[in-house]
């Protein structure tokens, strides 16, 4: 319980330096010529259960510029991302978030 709540700090600066990271992109991608890239949306396996953990997934994932969290289901989300790139790759991102807020939240990982 201790490492949890001494966890939490860090991902929440993990999450935020993911926020500015993406903004950062996002506006760089905003003023720069030509085409914005490849929006692509993703079916997500989620390993999250309850409510509060797919909530709090779901709130990691759409407080990320460029980012969105479209449909929850029972065992899986579909996530839109602005600048997307191959699928796997996205697929991976989303799992390291989620392994990340189920490291505070169930102590895994």
């Amino acid at each position: 319980m201790i490492r949890r709540a001494l966890r939490a700090p860090l991902v929440l600066g993990w999450l935020l330096w993911n926020v500015v990271v993406s903004s950062w992109a996002l506006a760089r991608t905003a003023v720069t010529p030509g085409p914005i890239g490849s929006p692509v949306l993703v079916r997500y396996p989620m390993r999250s259960r309850t409510d509060l953990e797919v909530t709090a997934l779901a709130w990691a994932i759409t407080v990320t510029p460029g980012t969105l969290v479209t449909v929850i289901g029972r065992e899986e989300m579909w996530v839109h991302i602005v600048l997307g790139g191959p699928r796997g790759e996205m697929i991976d991102l989303l799992a390291r978030t989620e392994d990340r807020v189920l490291s505070v939240l169930r102590g895994d990982g």
